[in-house]
């Protein structure tokens, strides 16, 4: 959380448009904290008293992120650009809609449902499940982690600011190596490695501001 107040000094001093990106470390602060709630219950043997902090851990990675992080680099595009730039606003945006749109339906029904929610501990990790006791009627042909991961790294990919793709090949990074070696704590586990990679947007947004500087001369 420090780190992020001083991620939003440098931005609120200089560039309006980079204070969601400084907002990251701070916002995955608050995150980290519900997840050490839900350890407490845990260690405590309350799983049941657990899943209201789970919820809340909920409402950054399937909720805030999935638009938040698409915003953030819509924000830093340049107004005016050339066909390809406007191309790009436009798929980073369409990537926002769709991120704010999935993500209001999937914690709602969260929210409407905590009892469908479980959380255990495994292997030194937390495991959240979310049963839903019916069949989707709708049918997708791609999963829901690839679905969630695209919403997220597409953005990030599609920027034109370098150290914004390098921030993406991070991210994605770390998704892969929570997927491969901690698959059954994924969310749990690729939350704590990007608060960590959140470190890096102290430096990123020190280059951007630097960038938008020598643009604007």
């Amino acid at each position: 959380v420090t780190t992020g107040l001083y991620a939003v000094q440098q931005a609120r001093r200089l560039q309006p448009s980079y204070y969601m990106w400084a907002l990251i470390p701070v916002l995955f602060g608050f995150q980290q904290t519900f997840e050490g709630r839900v350890w407490q219950e845990l260690d405590a043997g309350n799983a049941t008293a657990a899943v209201p902090f789970a919820l809340g851990f909920h409402f950054f990675s399937h909720f805030l992120w999935l638009w938040w992080l698409p915003l953030c680099s819509y924000l830093v595009e340049p107004d005016k650009t050339s066909k390809t730039g406007m191309l790009r606003k436009r798929v980073i945006g369409g990537c926002v809609t769709f991120g704010a749109f999935a993500g209001t339906v999937v914690y709602s029904v969260m929210l409407l449902h905590p009892a469908w929610m479980s959380v255990a501990v495994r292997e030194h990790s937390i495991v959240y499940n979310f049963f839903v006791p019916f069949p989707s009627p709708i049918h997708i042909p791609i999963t829901l982690a690839a679905l969630y991961a695209l919403t997220i790294l597409v953005p990030l990919f599609f920027s034109s600011h370098r150290q914004v793709r390098i921030f993406g090949g991070l991210v994605a990074l770390s998704m892969v190596l929570a997927s491969e070696v901690f698959g059954y704590a994924y969310i749990s586990v690729w939350c704590f490695f990007a608060a960590v990679l959140s470190l890096y947007l102290v430096y990123m947004i020190r280059h951007l501001v630097a960038e938008a500087k020598s643009i604007s001369v």
